[in-house]
């Protein structure tokens, strides 16, 4: 009786363990899943350097706001890393489903502490001009980044 118990619970023991660890083997490569009510930007930096912050400035259906991407430890977002930006609905004035969003892109070249009115210095500035194209709630869009600080830099919506 004793031995059948064990093995019970043996059993139960690895079906739990092979269900936990189930959750831990996604790739951490793998995009967040967007909500109903975001929009996801998927951000591909494609540069010659590293760089320190890189700043939004969106403009969706006439409702600007702004914000930024950094790394926690202050160090430099990798020249060919992938960031993520998300635009909640509730963020904005009741929009539509589908909203015409333009993003103006900041790079700054060398990290500065962020703060709340992205003003960061003139010589680490680079303004890239703005995309603008029609988005949709619960749609996941594609930007990438090119660029250098001699060359200046580059946003693109890519076609998908």
């Amino acid at each position: 009786m004793r031995k059948k118990m064990s093995i019970l619970l043996f059993t139960l023991l690895v079906m739990l363990l092979a269900v936990s660890m189930s959750g831990c083997s996604g790739s951490d490569d793998a995009p967040p899943q967007v909500a109903e009510d975001e929009i996801l930007l998927i951000i591909q930096l494609d540069l010659k350097e590293d760089i320190g912050l890189l700043i939004l400035d969106q403009n969706l259906d006439g409702v600007e706001t702004s914000g930024g991407i950094s790394n926690a430890d202050k160090s430099d977002l990798k020249s060919n890393e992938i960031v993520y930006w998300t635009l909640h609905k509730q963020e904005y004035e009741n929009p539509a489903d589908s909203v015409g969003l333009s993003v103006r892109f900041r790079v700054i070249t060398e990290y500065c502490d962020p703060n709340y009115e992205n003003d960061y210095p003139e010589e680490y500035t680079v303004l890239l001009d703005p995309i603008s194209f029609n988005a949709d709630f619960c749609e996941t869009y594609h930007i990438t980044i090119t660029g250098d600080k001699e060359n200046g830099y580059q946003a693109s919506l890519d076609e998908t």
